[in-house]
């Protein structure tokens, strides 16, 4: 019974304090929902581009450009040796009309640029499916060091660009994963100092405003948790609210903004999982409550001696 009187007096005096002191308090609100709005950003972005990874390597291909003047026994040499591959389960031969005619296709919305092709600039290709995908830089290797693919493909000044795999567009969203991380950490940080510093001063005034009161709670014999446990509680609730007005705004991404999206690259995977959303919305309570804690302990340390 003592303790349940004890939680209701902790939660009226955090809720009080927080509108003493409601300028700070809204300020520290703020600065924490920023930062977990950029955490739940991130970590939402990171399931999405890891879907789209596997979404791709799923389908790798692997194409080979073929230079126009090349011998049809090389081509077929070349194409045998990779039939023989295990690794590879299929192969198909695209010339140049076949590859013309993909194109008009895929720019069926725009015919404009097709008419303005005075010659057909597309080269003939070995299209290689793969058992499975993850051999797909190791299948590249063995090609690259092929001695046929060396003397018929487009580009024998530089054979890379000869070559044409999903593994380049992964490597691709891989860079851009790690660039995108380190910039929004980089904000995340900032974010979480300010908003420490928010807390501190908001737990400070509060400190301030009741020093009358501590000083009577400490003449009435009050334990030094007593005490301080209101204003560890009011950086907990300053966080949880800032946590749950990041959820919401990602709730309302998710639902509005993410399958307008999809509709127009239906071609990706973008799309989180109820379980996805929740392990999202743990992560920002959690960090929430750990900020709030914190920032509060820090103020107590300081500005609080008991």
């Amino acid at each position: 019974m003592a303790m349940a009187i004890n939680v209701g007096y902790f939660i009226k005096e955090s809720f009080v304090s927080f509108r003493r002191n409601w300028v700070m308090s809204l300020g520290a609100v703020i600065t924490i929902y920023l930062s977990l709005l950029l955490v739940g950003a991130s970590v939402g972005t990171s399931m999405l581009v890891n879907q789209v990874v596997r979404s791709v390597e799923e389908k790798v291909t692997i194409r080979i450009f073929i230079a126009d003047g090349a011998a049809a026994e090389d081509v077929q040499a070349l194409q045998d040796a990779l039939s023989a591959d295990e690794r590879v389960k299929s192969i198909r031969y695209v010339s140049k009309e076949e590859a013309l005619s993909e194109f008009k296709e895929s720019m069926a919305e725009s015919p404009e640029i097709v008419e303005q092709l005075e010659v057909n600039p597309l080269p003939a290709s070995l299209d290689l499916e793969l058992n499975n995908p993850s051999d797909v830089q190791a299948v590249v290797d063995d090609i690259k060091a092929n001695e046929t693919f060396l003397k018929i493909c487009d580009r024998p000044d530089d054979p890379e660009k000869s070559l044409k795999y999903g593994q380049q567009v992964v490597n691709q969203l891989f860079t851009f994963t790690r660039i995108l991380r380190v910039v929004m950490a980089v904000f995340i940080v900032m974010l979480g100092v300010i908003s420490l510093i928010f807390i501190n001063n908001a737990i400070r005034l509060a400190i301030y405003a009741r020093r009358k009161e501590i000083g009577i709670m400490r003449l009435v014999g009050a334990s030094n948790w007593f005490i301080r446990t209101p204003f560890l509680m009011e950086g907990v609730i300053q966080s949880l609210i800032g946590a749950v007005l990041a959820i919401g705004s990602l709730a309302i991404v998710q639902l509005y903004a993410l399958p307008k999206i999809s509709e127009a690259m239906p071609f990706l995977p973008l799309s989180l999982s109820g379980g996805s959303s929740v392990q999202i919305a743990l992560i920002l309570v959690v960090g929430g409550i750990i900020i709030g804690l914190i920032g509060s302990g820090l103020a107590l340390r300081r500005y609080l001696k008991v």
